[in-house]
């Protein structure tokens, strides 16, 4: 969650941080490949019931 306080100007002061600003720029993302059978109906109920139980101790 961004925050108000967070300040979108920088400034690449240095050899080495222009050099590290764009390594990360031109690295390409890697996608994440979601297993949709941790997500059943059965394991998120039992989730939801783990989650009850720990929060009404």
């Amino acid at each position: 969650m961004a925050t108000s306080s967070f300040n979108k100007n920088f400034i690449l002061d240095t050899k080495k941080s222009v050099e590290s600003f764009e390594r990360i720029i031109s690295t390409p993302n890697k996608s994440i490949k979601i297993d949709r059978n941790l997500v059943s109906p059965e394991k998120e109920r039992r989730g939801e019931q783990k989650l009850k139980q720990m929060l009404s101790r």
